[in-house]
């Protein structure tokens, strides 16, 4: 259990680090890292960097007390304008899970079945 800043501050690093390997293992970002001083920087306010443009901002939290709705507004806030906010949540030995709106997650259900049925029409 990290107890002290600088082993919280590497567990949260850990977490940010295998979100940003998740997205390159998946092939979606292959520029993808974490993003160093995260927040910090008024241009980039997610904790992953991409390498390119993207409609998702991520917000990684790897703590044992969850406080989500706190979590949840600051993934809002630090989204971009035109981005859609997404939080990735984890703690000791537990599996890295990912919170959206509701409407997000229906828009990627949408578009899959979509392209899906397209892929079926193609196929004839």
């Amino acid at each position: 259990m990290a107890t002290t800043p600088k082993s919280k501050k590497a567990k949260g690093n850990r977490a940010e680090m295998k979100v940003a390997e998740l997205y390159r293992r998946y092939k979606l970002f292959p520029k993808a890292q974490r993003m160093p001083m995260s927040g910090a920087m008024a241009f980039h306010k997610s904790d992953i960097f991409k390498g390119e443009a993207d409609d998702w901002s991520d917000e990684v939290k790897n703590q044992e007390k969850v406080q989500i709705w706190k979590w949840w507004q600051q993934a809002s806030e630090q989204a971009g304008q035109f981005q859609k906010p997404i939080l990735h949540i984890t703690g000791n030995f537990r599996p890295i899970l990912s919170v959206m709106r509701i409407e997000d997650y229906m828009d990627l259900r949408a578009e899959i079945k979509e392209l899906r049925d397209e892929i079926q029409k193609l196929r004839g």
